[in-house]
This record gives structure tokens, C-alpha cells and sequence, in this order.
């Protein structure tokens, strides 16, 4: 590999010129220098990918093609003019310019365990380093090593300028010499390489510094122009740009992930043709891609910017200098031979920011919303700073008193607190940079003070011009060395867009002060400042003066699960508590439910208080929905379980994290429901236990999730469903007739549930005793018939559950007892019910007991009356064999579209007449038996209304007519065909049916 080196040096224009002179002299000791020095860098700088494995390569060729491009771009004349001490420094500095990429596996450990300049990185590259902490913790030691090995490459090129300056001076001790080999007749003269290596680090602007870029050196009796060595140096560097720095096969074999590091590899490859001459430079490319050829652009944009400042240093040169040290370049590099491979159109669109309207953006209520945030925004920069001296005067083992105040009086807003303060370069570089903040920033991070901070994003400092013309910071930092502390800050902010004022500082406490001058609309009020605050920082840690022109009180805030609004007239059920300050969750949720049976009072987001690291933040993403009119929270989340927030906070991100926290919750919620429920059921009376499921039912508190209600969140909706089932089969007492007649509570888990049946209210007792109700059951649905009742309260929620747990029913059964109707459900039978338009439902299997034509319709048990909705008067089941629908029917499917529309006109028919009816029925002017008391079961509400107004049947007679007719005219039923005729047994015949005293 050295020998290999050596060649192609040999070959060299520059080694040759240095040969030749050499030969005049009769000595080669500077020549044999320099193979002994390129016989030991060689190896070397192959081992630069090693830790730069993305990069281009640094490797023994790329210095040889440095050497051949400085004989090319130097003229003839030039070249014969320069020395035997200048060549070789030209040939030392190509082959040890980029020599402190190199660092040997120890070194390594150690500039990582020990070096203050990694340390810095680590710092700045605030993404890398979080992302290696994240992976160090998380024991994702591979994620760990890359990012390790992608900071320590990052170092190398940061530093490498220098570190090549220390193996160029330590290089007698590196090669085992008694004397440095950069010497000539025992004149060590390695600064001068040192200075030439250093200047490709820098602008060129530094050459001009003549004291270090010497155009005059001497060794021995040879006189050194170290100013233009370096320039040609920077020049043949910045030149070596063909494809033979990044061949294809080492391309493809490395696969860069860094996209700096595809676009240098990919900006080489797309060169073919590349023609460098003392005169000209001239590169010619062909790109697959626009971004690639954006960096050749560019690249050549810095090319010709060296070009330039290259030759307007060497035209100063006067007399015997401009004679001897030329640089012919005068030709512009172009990039009119850089082009697209014909697969895209080159263009430089791109969006552009408008500094002035996004400064808008972030300093106005568009973003924030509220104009009163910025009170918030002033409140958590206070907070974070009181927080962080706290931290780090305990590690300190100091006492510390924290103290925030804010004042509102003569038109001024001041927030002020002896939190960590501001030197200038927290100024400059932290509060001054919008979108960084340093409680987030891994300097920060690394200083050991431990700290979860409120601030985020880094913008909330210009939502102080919502509501102010300027203002003033104040601040003095705690000093690290109190021996040599930093000056503190005073400083006016006009506008966000001018320059700032800097002020005389006379601050002598620690801390920060900010002055806000505010507008003449600010929406400050000292009345209400105290409540504001406190709808802001419900759960801050500290207390807050508050100084109004009026007076002076102290805000205490609240602790996590305090009771904060009162609700009234309301009743709590059961509490779940959080208490872990390891998963971040403190607080409590409360479930309530209003006495009156009124849900008004709940849903409102103001009832509930949810906070990260004391701030509020919005609740109606964290409620779950099926409960969202029933709960209270007094909740405040950290550490692990803070959310994601929007820069206005006021929306929560749904994330990974988010996910995370509403699972918490609604585990919490769930098994302290069940726990609630368990403890009721064996300490209360049966009385009182159903007394409270029943208003459990309800409430909706017993529920299920509804992604059609406002507010909340589901979550998990069938794992949710599946509990709120199994609380309901376990822990809801159903009424039940028992075998000898009486009634009984039983849950649904300890129920026979083959052959089920439910008859609904039954509070004509007097009249129908529940033992006819259960020979009549058994009679018709079977023996071992377990026969659910239902009561006045509960019963719709109860009705519901079951539909969703059981299905359909199979049967229904219009008995021969007066309003009687029973549904049974068989695990023998499939669902007897199917729907149909308007989500309407029928049955095949209508049992009409000792009567002789089953009814159009008749209402299911388990509709009360009256009914909480009025629409639910109109669910009734329909009857499928009914000569009315047989027509239309094909087993559970219209016969065609023309019956689909007969269907819907039928359905639209008896659906106005029972509308009518529900108006009609509760009017003083409808004739009713009022022999018997009101009943809660809808069909014995119904028996013998006909009977005493036959208008009722009249309107449906009258609206089937109807249908008839426009059937006809539609085609669904013939013109031939007559009216079949409509009568009082189309209609549950109960309807049609007097009630007597003895009867029964």
C-alpha cells in the first residue's frame, strides 16, 4: 500500500520539479524526507473510513490528486520559480492536511470518555445526543453505537484541522526520530507545513494575516512564500472532484444513510468531465437527480467563490512577488456544462418564509388563540427557571425560598422571580432563538441539574405582543464560579422586528424580571387576575404573589385531586385515585351522577382539570366518552406521562404517549368500577342496591362507548364493550318471576339462557297477577321459561343491554291476557327479526294466542310509556306474513326495487298514523278506561283505545287506503286488483278490547 502511494507521488509534476532541483543541488535529502513521511501517513489515511465511513474518501489517493492538481493550476513559469523547501511543504501539506481524521480505536475511547470538545458536541447536536441518551436508557446499545460513531465522526471533521496541526509537530516522536523529517541540513521548518495545513480550515480572508501567513519565510538561504503555498493548497483541495474519489462499487458497498453524505458521493459521481488548467477551470456533469445537481451547483458556486478570493490575494502582490508567485485563473467557473440526465427540469423553486408575517404568526391570536396565553407563557418561563435553581441549589445543599411575583398596574404586566436568571449567552443563544428552548436543549440536559420542564417549543416569548408595544428583560444568571460571575442583562425589545436596546445593568438579584408595557386593549383585569392564574397553574408547586393597584394577595395553588369546582346537586359513585409519581399520574377522577336525572350540568370541560407539570392543559380528548357527562378530574401528569402538545396548547396530540395515558385511565376507571360494584352488592340491601344500578343505568354511567356522541375519547371500544357486558351480566340485578310466582332480583350470568322470555311492567298487578303472567309464559314459550320482568326505572338501559348481549328476539307472542306481549329468546332459533327500510323491524314469527289473524304490528315489551323518546312510539314490529307486507316480500328481502318503494310507502303510512296517535293520546279530549290507573307498559297504555275513539282506526283505515292507491300508480300492486280492506283485526286486537273490573 505505502510503495503503491509512493509510485504514483513520483509521478507527480511537483515531485518531478522537486527531483530536478534536487539533481542541480546534488542532494535529495528534502525527497527522501518526504517517501519516509508519505511511507507512514499512507497506511494511515486509509484507515480514515474507518471512523468516517460515510464520507468521500481522505485516503493516500486523494492526497497524491491534490499533488497532481497543484501542478496543474500553478503556472509553468511559477513552478520553476519555486524552491525545493516550497515543494516539498506543497507536497507535506497534500499528504497531512487531512491526517487528524485518523484516531486509533484508544484514542478514541478516550476523546469520548475525557475530551471537553466532544463533550460540546454531545451539547449542540442537541437531536443526536437526546436520541443517544433515549437509546442508552432504553438499553439499545446498537442505536447507541451509531449515533456514538456518527458524533465522534462529526467531531473528527470539526477538529481535524487542529489535530492534524499536533501530528505534524509530533511527528519526530510519532516516527521514533531524533529529529523532525520536514527539515532540510538540520532546519526543521514543520511550522510552515502547519501554517499551509491550517489555512484549508479557514477563509481565505485569514491568509491575509502576513504574521502567520508569511510571504517571506526563510530556511537556510531559501525563501518561503507560505501565503501562496496555502492558497494553492485550498485550491487543488477544493478541486479534487471527479468521480475517482467516490467510485460506484465503493458507493453501493458503503450505502450512506446520511443525506449530506449520498448527496457528496452522488455530486462526484455525476461528473464526466473535469479540464483544469493554469487558466481554466472547467467541469462538466450529468445528474440523475435535482438534488444532486443543487450540490454540484452549489459546490461550483464555491469553487468559483475560492477562485476569486484566491486571485484577489496573489493580484496584491508587487514587484519581484507578482513576478514569481502568479495565478493565471482569471476565467469565471461556470455551470453552464451541469445538466439534468433529461428525467427532470432543473429549477430553484422552493418556499421562502416571510420573516415579517411568520413573526406575526407566532406573536399573534391566530396562533394562541387567547391573548391572555401570554400570561401563561411569561408563568412557565418563571416556573422553569424556579425550578431549575431549586434543583441546583439542593445538589449544592443550599436553603433556597422561591419567589414568583407578578404586578398589573399602571399599564404594566410584571412577572419577576429568582429562578436561574439569564447571562448573555443564555440571551443570545437561547431566549433570542425562536423554536429553542434551554430546559429542552441537551446542554441542559448535561449540566446534572435534573429538571421536567413546562417549556417546550420556544416561541412563547413573542406572544407578548398580543397584548403588549414592548417590553424589558432584566436578569441575573446564579454564576457557576461565584469568583468570576456573569454580567447581568438589561435589555429593551421595541418591536419583534427591530434591534434590540441594551441598557446599563444594575440588577443585583438573581433571577429574571420582565416588564411588559401594555396596549391600551389588554385583557388583564386585576379583578380577575387571581382567578386567571389560577385557571392556569392549577397544580404549580409554588405560590405567587399578585400585586394590583387595588391590592396584594398570594395564589395558592392546588394539590392534584383537590376538589377544585363544585358541582351541585350531584352525587359521587365512586373515585379513582392516582398516586404514582414513578408513571407521572397524580390526582383523582370522580363519577357522578345528577340527583334530578339531569345531564346539563355535565360535559363542560371546566368541571374537570387536567394538568402537565401544573399548567392546565385541554380535557375533552382525556375524558372517556361513555362517560363524559358523568366525571369530574383533578389530575396533573409528568414525567412519563406528559403529553405532546400543540404550540398553543391547546390541543393534545394524539400519539404514542397519549394512547398510553387514556389506557391508564380507562384501566384506573374500569377496575375501580367493578371494585365500586362489588362492595355495594355485599354491604347494601337488595332494595338498595338495584335503587343505585338502576340510576347507574340510568345516568349512562353504565354505558357503552358511542364514537357518535360529542366529546371524549374510545378507546380499545371492543375491549371496553366486552367489561361494560361482563359488569352488566355479573352486577345488574334483573327482576324475575320465579317459579312460584313471586318476584326475585337474579343476574344475568346465574340465568338459564336457553329458553329466555320478557314481558315488560307489569303494574296492573291488581288485575293481572304476575302468576297468570307466568302460567301464560310457560303456556306458550315453554316450561323451563326464565321470565324477566322489567320496572319503572332502569328498564330502557336494561332493554338495550340486553339487545346488544342477546341479539334479537325469536319469537313474539300477543297473548289472549289484555296488553300482554311477550319476546322470548332460543338458542334453538336465529334471530326471528330483520330490518328493512327506515331501519324498521319485522318477523316471520308473530304468535297471535286465540285469535285469528295475526296484527300489521304490535309494540314490543320493552318499550315504556311513555317513552323517553317520542320516535320510540313508532318502533313497533311488523308483522311479515301480514297479507300487506306478503306482497312486497321475498322471504327477508323486497321482492324488487318497485316493492322497495311500495315498502317504504306502507311503512311511511302507519309510522304518521302512529305519530298521530302518540300526539292524540295524552290530549284531555281522548276517551280512555278510567277505571284502571295509568300504566308504564305501553301496551297495557293501548288496551281499548279504539274502543273508545274509533276515529284512531278510522285514520289508519283511511292512510292504508292511501298506500293502496299509490302502490297502484307506482306498479307494485296491480290497478286490477281491489283494496283488501283494512279492520280493527289488522290492529293488536287489546287495542280494540274493554277492560272490566271482574274480568280477570
Amino acid at each position: 500500500m505505502p510503495e503503491t502511494a509512493i509510485a504514483r507521488l513520483k509521478k507527480t509534476v511537483i515531485f518531478q520539479k522537486l527531483l530536478e532541483k534536487e539533481d542541480l543541488l546534488e542532494e535529495h535529502e528534502i525527497s527522501k524526507n518526504i517517501i519516509s513521511v508519505v511511507r507512514e501517513t499512507a497506511p494511515l489515511l486509509e484507515r480514515i473510513p474507518e471512523n468516517m465511513p460515510e464520507f468521500t474518501l481522505h485516503n493516500a489517493n486523494h492526497s497524491a490528486k491534490v499533488v497532481e492538481l497543484m501542478g496543474k493550476i500553478i503556472p509553468s513559469d511559477t513552478l520553476d520559480h519555486l524552491n525545493i523547501i516550497e515543494l516539498s511543504i506543497l507536497i507535506y501539506s497534500a499528504y497531512l492536511h487531512d491526517i487528524g481524521m485518523t484516531a486509533s480505536r484508544d484514542e478514541r475511547e478516550k476523546i469520548i470518555a475525557n475530551s471537553p470538545e466532544f463533550a460540546k458536541l454531545r451539547i449542540f447536536d442537541e437531536e443526536l445526543s437526546l436520541k443517544f441518551d433515549e437509546a442508552k436508557k432504553n438499553g439499545d446499545h446498537r442505536t447507541a453505537t451509531f449515533i456514538e460513531d456518527k458524533l465522534f465522526t462529526e467531531f473528527l471533521r470539526r477538529n481535524h484541522v487542529e489535530r492534524s496541526h499536533e501530528y505534524i509537530k509530533d511527528i519526530k516522536e510519532k516516527y521514533r526520530l531524533e529529529e523532525t523529517p520536514i527539515s532540510w541540513n538540520g532546519i526543521p521548518y514543520y511550522k510552515l507545513v502547519q501554517a499551509v495545513c491550517d489555512s484549508h480550515g479557514l477563509p481565505v480572508r485569514d491568509l491575509y494575516d502576513t504574521k502567520h501567513w508569511r510571504r517571506n519565510a526563510l530556511v537556510g538561504d531559501q525563501n518561503v512564500n507560505v501565503q501562496y503555498l496555502s492558497v494553492i493548497l485550498r485550491l487543488a483541495d477544493i478541486l479534487d472532484l471527479d468521480p475517482e474519489r467516490t467510485p460506484r462499487c465503493l458507493l453501493d458497498f458503503i450505502n450512506p444513510k446520511d443525506e449530506t453524505s449520498i448527496k457528496e458521493w452522488k455530486k462526484h459521481l455525476s461528473i464526466i468531465g473535469c479540464k483544469i488548467s493554469p487558466e481554466e477551470i472547467n467541469i462538466e456533469a450529468e445528474c440523475e437527480h435535482p438534488i444532486y445537481e443543487r450540490a454540484l451547483r452549489e459546490f461550483i458556486d464555491m469553487i468559483e467563490t475560492e477562485r476569486k478570493e484566491s486571485i484577489l490575494l496573489t493580484s496584491r502582490y508587487k514587484d519581484d512577488l507578482a513576478e514569481i508567485y502568479r495565478l493565471d485563473l482569471l476565467k469565471p467557473v461556470t455551470k453552464e456544462n451541469i445538466r439534468s440526465n433529461e428525467e427532470y427540469i432543473y429549477s430553484d423553486f422552493h418556499f421562502k418564509l416571510d420573516f415579517h408575517r411568520v413573526i406575526d404568526l407566532l406573536m399573534g391570536e391566530k396562533l394562541y388563540g387567547d391573548s391572555t396565553l401570554t400570561l401563561r407563557e411569561l408563568l412557565q418561563n418563571s416556573v422553569d427557571a424556579v425550578r431549575y435553581r431549586e434543583s441546583m441549589e439542593k445538589n449544592e445543599g443550599n436553603p433556597f425560598s422561591p419567589f414568583i411575583k407578578i404586578t398589573l398596574k399602571d399599564q404594566e404586566l410584571i412577572i419577576e422571580d429568582n429562578g436561574i436568571g439569564m447571562d448573555e449567552y443564555i440571551f443570545e443563544n437561547y431566549f433570542l432563538q425562536i423554536g429553542k428552548s434551554y430546559y429542552n436543549s441537551s446542554e441542559c440536559c448535561s449540566s446534572g441539574v435534573e429538571i421536567d420542564p413546562v417549556s417546550e417549543f420556544g416561541i412563547g416569548i413573542l406572544s407578548i405582543f398580543m397584548v403588549a408595544s414592548s417590553f424589558r428583560v432584566e436578569s441575573r444568571r446564579k454564576p457557576l464560579d461565584p469568583l468570576n460571575p456573569p454580567a447581568p442583562i438589561n435589555v429593551e425589545i421595541p418591536t419583534a422586528y427591530d434591534y434590540f436596546v441594551r441598557r446599563p445593568p444594575y440588577r443585583v438579584e438573581i433571577g429574571t424580571k420582565i416588564t411588559l408595557s401594555l396596549k391600551s386593549n389588554h385583557p388583564f383585569s386585576s379583578i380577575y387576575l387571581v382567578e386567571k392564574i389560577s385557571e392556569i397553574a392549577p397544580f404549580i408547586e409554588y405560590s405567587i404573589i399578585i400585586e394590583t393597584s387595588e391590592k396584594t394577595v398570594t395564589y395558592k395553588p392546588y394539590l392534584p385531586g383537590e376538589n377544585i369546582y363544585n358541582v351541585k346537586d350531584t352525587k359521587e359513585y365512586f373515585e379513582i385515585v392516582f398516586d404514582d409519581k414513578t408513571k407521572g399520574i397524580e390526582g383523582k377522577l370522580r363519577i357522578f351522577g345528577p340527583i334530578d336525572n339531569s345531564n346539563t350540568i355535565f360535559g363542560k370541560s371546566e368541571y374537570s382539570v387536567f394538568a402537565q407539570n401544573g399548567f392546565s392543559i385541554p380535557c375533552d380528548k382525556l375524558l372517556p366518552e361513555n362517560l363524559f357527562f358523568n366525571i369530574q378530574a383533578s389530575i396533573n401528569l409528568s414525567g412519563q406521562s406528559k403529553l405532546s402538545l400543540s404550540p398553543n396548547r391547546l390541543d393534545i396530540v394524539r400519539d404514542e404517549r397519549y394512547e398510553k395515558l387514556i389506557d391508564i385511565i380507562q384501566s384506573g376507571i374500569m377496575q375501580a368500577y367493578e371494585k365500586y360494584l362489588k362492595k355495594l352488592r355485599d354491604s347494601s340491601s337488595i332494595s338498595e342496591y338495584v335503587e343505585i344500578v338502576n340510576k347507574l343505568l340510568e345516568v349512562n354511567i353504565h354505558s357503552f362507548p358511542d364514537k357518535h356522541r360529542i366529546g371524549g375519547f374510545v378507546y380499545k371500544e371492543i375491549e371496553v364493550r366486552k367489561f361494560i357486558e361482563y359488569i352488566f351480566l355479573n352486577y345488574a340485578p334483573l327482576l324475575t318471576i320465579s317459579d312460584d310466582g313471586q318476584r326475585t332480583y337474579k343476574v344475568m350470568e346465574n340465568l338459564n339462557k336457553v329458553n329466555l322470555a320478557i314481558v315488560g311492567i307489569n303494574d296492573w298487578e291488581e288485575k293481572i297477577p304476575d302468576a297468570v303472567i307466568l302460567k301464560e309464559t310457560t303456556r306458550l314459550v315453554g316450561e323451563e321459561t326464565v321470565i324477566l320482568m322489567d320496572e319503572e326505572k332502569g328498564s330502557f338501559p336494561r332493554y338495550y343491554f340486553l339487545d346488544k348481549i342477546l341479539g334479537s328476539f325469536s319469537d313474539i307472542y300477543i297473548t289472549s291476557i289484555p296488553g300482554l306481549v311477550i319476546i322470548s329468546f332460543s338458542d334453538q332459533i336465529s334471530e326471528g327479526t330483520f330490518s328493512l327500510c327506515y331501519n324498521t323491524n319485522f318477523t316471520y314469527r308473530m304468535h297471535g294466542d286465540q285469535i285469528e289473524k295475526e296484527p300489521l304490528f304490535v309494540h314490543p315489551p320493552d318499550i315504556n310509556w311513555p317513552p323517553e323518546d317520542p320516535n320510540l312510539f313508532s318502533d313497533v314490529i311488523y308483522n311479515a306474513h301480514h297479507p300487506l307486507f306478503a306482497k312486497l316480500l321475498n322471504d327477508d328481502k323486497p321482492k324488487d326495487e318497485i316493492s322497495s318503494e311500495a315498502l317504504k310507502l306502507l311503512i311511511y303510512q302507519i309510522e304518521r298514523c302512529l305519530q298521530h296517535l302518540w300526539e292524540r293520546i295524552d290530549s284531555p279530549s281522548l276517551k280512555r278506561n278510567h277505571r284502571f290507573k295509568e300504566s308504564a307498559n305501553i301496551n297495557y297504555a293501548l288496551v281499548g283505545i279504539i274502543k273508545y275513539n274509533p276515529q284512531i282506526f278510522q285514520e289508519f283505515y283511511e292512510a292504508i287506503e292511501e298506500y293502496w292507491e299509490e302502490a297502484q300508480n307506482i306498479g307494485a300492486i296491480s290497478r286490477d286488483e281491489d283494496f283488501i280492506g283494512f279492520s280493527v283485526d289488522d290492529l293488536p286486537w287489546f287495542w280494540n278490547y274493554e277492560l272490566t273490573d271482574s274480568e280477570i
